[in-house]
Formats: structure tokens, C-alpha cells, sequence
């Protein structure tokens, strides 16, 4: 009877605990919003998109948003699951901390990478970003981040969700394990490690507060305000010295040809150095909604179940069988070979675009729905109990939607292996309360 008293109450605890966490919804909100902004600028920036059947396109646009948040509103209903096996959880972090730093520091003594040039960066981008265009070669290292790099997601997310708990020299392999993608994408003359990393970090801060390991007292708020407002100012200034002197000036639109329209807003409020930057950053976050269009244009050609929406397996497949018929599906690398591209990857699909190979577009929106879904379970997970495995897949789908309007992450190994299979791990590690 004692026994089935303690259950009973372990349960009434558990479902209070689910019951007052059951509202939040301020991820999906930011990340909607996010997205929402994305088509924003696609639709009133300073480029001018010429598409096809705007009613049906944005309605599909639409349809899909409202599918992330229906699936984020159905998952916010579960109580949440804890893990199969049982774990020490701050001495598993901390062996998945040094495990990582340790390989990192491996990685940067035999293959170095772009971390190297930022100095080099600062003084000739174009140099910094020629080096790492034509320095991507498959080493042992490509392969290993296939596994490494997942467990670097790990230790990151949750060693930022369990800051104040870690010792002194588990907190500098942390800042260091911070700093790396930030170093490596300057090296790089990239933006693109700079705002994965950003985001990753955001959403495990975002969890730490939610599992009331930070209290956001009135002076923390203004510190992080002002902390942003520096982090955007920085960001700003990076990507002015990448618009300037990594690839030449120009403000022509680089998919469509076009100049910026003569009746932007903004251009009656900004000096001319910055109108470039702001046409920069609109073509950055916009073009991929204008191929999304086109790629809905083009004819059905058979579905991928799977397998057409990463260049990685694709690949692969052909190496393997010496099929590649699989190309031949892929909306994404039909629209680079339409588009006359030479390299994959020089001009972004959505991720919608890419999974629709897989899927059919009307499929897609069920894909979404799923992801949502799944989004929010793992916020419920991660809020019920310490679990290593659905506070790193809470942020890697926070990530992941917030990419959706750039292009698909499970593209290489590495992002496959992060943004898919680290995510089934989790799903697959948990088990029913009662």
C-alpha cells in the first residue's frame, strides 16, 4: 500500500509538473515569427521576385506554418518520457565534454582547418573564403565528425543548461567547445557556424530557464539586452567586411539578375554603404522562397522516399551502385542544373524544397507537422527530467526550423548524422511513465 502510495504521489507530482509547463509557447512563436519575417523580406525587400501563382504559393506557405504549430500544440499535450537506462547525468556531460574537447584539439593539431586564417579573414576575406572552398577535401576527420559532431552537440547544450553545476576545468573545455565555430566560420569567411552556433546556444539558454537553472533577475535581463544588441552589432560589422571584400560589391540580385527596386523604404533612411549591407543580408535570408517557387513549377519526375533530399546519400548511392537516377528526382539539384550552377550549394533551396523530392509538397506539410511535433516532445522530455539526449535534440530542432527558410541541413554526414539520427536516438531512448 506504502508503495502504491509513493507511486501514486511520484505521479501527481509528474502530472502538476506537466500541467504547469503545458503553455509554453514562446519557441515556436520566435522560430514562427522568424519565418514569418523570412517571407517578409522576400515579399517587400529590396529585391522584386517574380513568381507564379502567388495566391496558391503563399496559401502553401501558410499551410505549412500552420502545420509546425498544430504538431509544437498536439506534443505540448504529452507528460513527457524519461530515458530507457539510467544515467549519472553531470558525469556523463562531463566525459561527453572532455571526449569532445579532446578530439577537437586532436582535429586542430592534424588537419587545423579555417581556424587558423582569422587573422587572414580581417585582412583579405576573399583569400580566407577562396582557401576554404577549394581546402574541402574528404579526410579521416570528415568521417569522424560523423560521430563526433553529434557528441559535440551533446556536451554544448547541456553543458550551457548545467553551467553553474560543472567544475572550473569542465567550464573552459565549455568556453572553448563555444568558441570553435566561431573561430572556424571567420576562418572561413562564412556566416553560417556563427549562426548555428548562435542558435544552439540561444535555445539551451532558453531551456536553462525554463528548467529555472537561470532566473532572469532584473539585472541579468539588461545584461543579456545589452549583450544581444553588442552580439547583433558585431554580426553586422562581420558580415559589412564579408559583403565588401570577400566576393566584390555588387547590389544586383544573384539568382534573378535584378537591381534592388528604387522604391525600398529604407533607402530614403540609410547611406549607401549600409543599403548594401541590408541587400546583402535580404538576399541571404530571401532567395531560397523564390527557387521554392520554381521548384513548384517543375514536373514530377518520381519520389525519393527519402533518400533525394541529401546530396550525402545520394552521393553515395551513385558511388555505390553507379546510379543516379536519384538526381534526376532531387527538386533541389534540378533547379541548380536549371539555374546552370556549377557547385551545389552556391545558390539555397528551402527545406521544404529538398524534402519534397522525398514526399510530394502536400507531403510536406505532414513532414512539418511531425517535426513540431516532435519538437515539443522534447521540450516536455527535457523539462521533466536531466536528459542528455532530449535537451541536445530540443536545440538541434530549434536549429533545424529555424534553417527551414535557407536550406536542408542533413545534407553532408555530419548534418545527417546530427539533425536526424541524434534525434531518433533520442526518440527511440524513451519510456512511458507508468
Amino acid at each position: 500500500m506504502t508503495a502504491n502510495f509513493d507511486k501514486t504521489q511520484s505521479m501527481t507530482k509528474i502530472n502538476s509538473s506537466a500541467s504547469s509547463i503545458n503553455k509554453i509557447y514562446f519557441p515556436i512563436v520566435f522560430l514562427l515569427s522568424w519565418l514569418g519575417f523570412t517571407i517578409f523580406v522576400f515579399s517587400f525587400g529590396p529585391y522584386t521576385y517574380n513568381i507564379t501563382g502567388a495566391g496558391y504559393f503563399y496559401t502553401y506557405l501558410l499551410l505549412i506554418h500552420l502545420a509546425l504549430f498544430i504538431g509544437y500544440k498536439v506534443g505540448l499535450k504529452s507528460h513527457g518520457r524519461l530515458l530507457r537506462f539510467k544515467v549519472n547525468y553531470l558525469k556523463t556531460i562531463e566525459g561527453v565534454i572532455v571526449l569532445s574537447a579532446c578530439f577537437n584539439i586532436l582535429k586542430l593539431m592534424f588537419n587545423g582547418g579555417a581556424v587558423g586564417n582569422v587573422i587572414e579573414t580581417f585582412n583579405d576575406a576573399s583569400l580566407s573564403y577562396e582557401k576554404n572552398i577549394t581546402g574541402h577535401f574528404a579526410s579521416v576527420f570528415t568521417y569522424l565528425d560523423m560521430i563526433f559532431y553529434p557528441i559535440y552537440v551533446v556536451a554544448i547544450t547541456n553543458a550551457i543548461t548545467n553551467y553553474k553545476n560543472l567544475r572550473f576545468q569542465y567550464r573552459i573545455f565549455t568556453v572553448f567547445l563555444l568558441m570553435l565555430p566561431v573561430f572556424s566560420s571567420i576562418g572561413s569567411a562564412t556566416r553560417s557556424g556563427i549562426v548555428q552556433a548562435t542558435m544552439i546556444i540561444f535555445s539551451a539558454i532558453l531551456l536553462s530557464i525554463y528548467k529555472r537553472k537561470i532566473i532572469l533577475t532584473m539585472r541579468r535581463k539588461v545584461i543579456a539586452i545589452l549583450a544581444i544588441i553588442l552580439a547583433a552589432i558585431a554580426f553586422i560589422a562581420y558580415n559589412s567586411l564579408l559583403v565588401t571584400s570577400r566576393g566584390g560589391i555588387s547590389l544586383y540580385n544573384l539568382v534573378t539578375g535584378d537591381p534592388p527596386r528604387d522604391d525600398f523604404i529604407l533607402n530614403e533612411f540609410i547611406s549607401p554603404e549600409f543599403q548594401l549591407i541590408i541587400a546583402s543580408i535580404s538576399f541571404y535570408i530571401s532567395h531560397s522562397y523564390y527557387r521554392l517557387n520554381k521548384a513548384m513549377d517543375l514536373p514530377f519526375e518520381g519520389l525519393g522516399l527519402g533518400f533525394t533530399n541529401s546530396v550525402f546519400i545520394m552521393s553515395n548511392i551513385e558511388r555505390l551502385t553507379g546510379w543516379n537516377g536519384l538526381f534526376e528526382i532531387s527538386y533541389g539539384i534540378r533547379l541548380d542544373r536549371e539555374d546552370g550552377v556549377g557547385d551545389f550549394g552556391l545558390f539555397w533551396s528551402t527545406f521544404y524544397t529538398w524534402i519534397a523530392s522525398d514526399f510530394t509538397f502536400p507531403g510536406v506539410i505532414i513532414i512539418i507537422f511531425f517535426i513540431g511535433y516532435f519538437f515539443a516532445l522534447s521540450l516536455k522530455d527535457s523539462l521533466l527530467q536531466d536528459n542528455p539526449l532530449s535537451i541536445a535534440t530540443f536545440c538541434v530542432l530549434f536549429y533545424f526550423i529555424f534553417h527551414f527558410s535557407f536550406n536542408n541541413p542533413l545534407q553532408d554526414g555530419q548534418g545527417l548524422a546530427t539533425y536526424f539520427f541524434l534525434p531518433l536516438f533520442w526518440f527511440f531512448s524513451r519510456k512511458k511513465l507508468y
